[in-house]
């Protein structure tokens, strides 16, 4: 190679490659790359058992869905779920809301979003802007 050829920009250099789709579980305890259901499972119960203002968050980063993130607080065994639109999607920037959750349905919820990459009804909840 010349030395002018060193100079010469290469063509594939700007470009940059999509990222990776994976999923992410945090909790109080950290974060947990490709989860399995016994870990998420556990952690929306702590979120509720736990100390009071406990989180949840599991997202399937990456990935384009309308919904890419699904995440909840608990406390006095009710939860506060929020589901978090992706960065491409028309409803960037929301935050659906779905207050005083039970346990049962909280588990549904990301059990749904976990093996079916949706989330049932979002759009009947109440809605923030960020």
């Amino acid at each position: 190679m010349g030395l002018f050829d060193f100079f010469k920009k290469n063509d594939k250099q700007g470009e940059t490659a999509p990222a990776e789709k994976y999923w992410l579980l945090a909790d109080g305890d950290g974060k947990v790359m490709e989860p399995d259901w016994a870990q998420i499972e556990k952690a929306v119960k702590t979120a509720v058992s736990g100390p009071a203002g406990e989180f949840i968050h599991l997202g399937y980063m990456n990935s384009g869905l309308e919904i890419e993130s699904l995440q909840a607080v608990g406390e006095d065994g009710v939860y506060r779920v929020e589901a978090l639109p992706s960065k491409g999607s028309y409803d960037y920037g929301r935050i659906y809301i779905n207050d005083g959750v039970r346990y049962e349905d909280t588990l549904a919820l990301f059990k749904e979003f976990h093996e079916h990459q949706r989330v049932v009804g979002f759009r009947s909840w109440d809605m923030r802007k960020l």
